[in-house]
C-alpha cells in the first residue's frame, strides 16, 4: 500500500474498478447517469482504472461516456473473442493452490504471474492490443492524468502506468485487462504483465493524497493475499484525511453480470442496471464531488 500523505485541498480522484465486459458496461451506465445529473467526472485531477476500469477511464478522459454507454446497447463490430467459460469455483480453487505458501502479497502476485505465463489460449497479446485499438476512443494518452494498473508477471511488482511510462495506451489497457488463467500476459518492454485488478479490484490506495476520492466498484472485495481490499484501502485513505465515497454494484446490477462477466451478452443489461443505480445516487455523488 502507498504511504499515507496529507491530502491536497481541492484535489479529486476517480477510481474505476475491474469487472470484465459486464463491468465496463455497468460503469459506463453509472457514469452516464451521473453526467446527466451534472456531475463532471472528467474534472478529476486523477482517473485511475484497473482492468475494466482502465477501459472506462479512457472514455471519461475523452469525454465520450455517453457515446460509449449507447454502444453497450448496439455494440460496434469488434475482433474481441470471448474466452472459454471458467467456473468461478474452479478459478478460485486454482488461485488458492497457486498462492499457498506465498511470503507476502508481491510473492503471491509473482506466483500467479508464473502460472499465467504458462497459460496460453485464445487471442495473442498483439491481437488483443489490436482489439483495444478498435475499442478505445483514441490510441494516444489523454492530456489529463490517467493511471492504468498492471502487474509485472515475472516478479509481482504492482505498476500504475501513465503517459510518462512510455507505453502505448492500447498496450497498457490490454495488460491491465489480461486476466491470468484466461488470457496470455501482455508484454510491456518485453516483460509479461497481467491484470492489475488481481492485486485489488479497485486499487483505491493509488488515490492516496487526494482530498476527495470517488470509487466505482463492480462488487464488494473480500480479503485477498494479493493486495489490499477496498475496505482496507478506504480505511487508510480516510485515516490520511481523504473523504471517500464508494459506489458498489447492488444486487440487481450483479445479477445482470450473469455467470460470465466476459460475455458480450452482458453488455446491455449491465449498462441498464448501471444507469438505474447511477440515477439513484446521482444527487449524493454530486454533493460529494462539488
Amino acid at each position: 500500500m502507498t504511504d499515507v500523505s496529507t491530502p491536497t485541498p481541492g484535489t479529486r480522484a476517480l477510481v474505476l474498478g475491474g469487472g470484465g465486459v459486464a463491468g465496463i458496461a455497468w460503469e459506463l451506465g453509472v457514469l452516464a447517469a451521473l453526467q446527466e445529473a451534472g456531475v463532471d467526472l472528467d474534472a478529476a485531477d486523477l482517473v485511475v482504472g484497473s482492468s475494466a476500469g482502465s477501459v472506462v477511464g479512457t472514455f471519461v478522459r475523452a469525454g465520450a461516456v455517453a457515446d460509449a454507454y449507447a454502444q453497450q446497447h448496439t455494440p460496434l463490430p469488434s475482433t474481441y473473442e470471448e474466452p472459454p467459460v471458467i467456473a468461478s469455483e474452479d478459478f478460485q480453487a486454482r488461485l488458492e493452490q497457486v498462492l499457498a505458501g506465498a511470503r507476502d502479497d508481491q510473492d503471491a502476485r509473482a506466483r500467479l504471474g508464473a502460472v499465467a505465463q504458462r497459460s496460453t489460449g485464445g487471442q495473442t497479446d498483439e491481437e488483443r492490443i489490436a482489439t483495444f485499438e478498435q475499442t478505445l476512443p483514441g490510441t494516444a494518452w489523454p492530456a489529463k492524468p490517467l493511471g492504468v494498473t498492471a502487474i509485472d508477471a515475472t516478479d509481482g511488482t504492482f505498476r500504475v502506468l501513465t503517459a510518462e511510462s512510455g507505453v502505448p495506451l492500447p498496450r497498457a489497457v490490454a495488460a491491465s485487462c489480461s486476466v491470468p488463467l484466461v488470457w496470455t500476459p501482455v508484454a510491456i518492454d518485453g516483460v509479461p504483465h497481467i491484470d492489475g485488478g488481481l492485486r485489488s479490484a479497485t486499487n483505491a490506495d493509488v488515490a492516496d493524497g487526494y482530498e476527495r476520492v470517488l470509487v466505482i466498484a463492480c462488487g464488494p472485495e473480500g480479503p485477498s493475499p494479493l493486495g489490499p481490499s477496498l475496505d482496507v484501502a478506504v480505511e487508510s485513505l480516510r485515516a490520511g484525511g481523504s473523504s471517500v465515497e464508494t459506489v458498489v454494484a447492488d444486487s440487481a446490477s450483479q445479477h445482470a453480470f450473469g455467470s460470465n462477466s466476459l460475455a458480450l451478452s452482458t453488455q446491455a443489461p449491465s449498462a441498464e442496471q448501471g444507469h438505474r443505480q447511477g440515477s439513484t445516487i446521482a444527487e449524493q455523488v454530486a454533493a460529494f464531488w462539488a
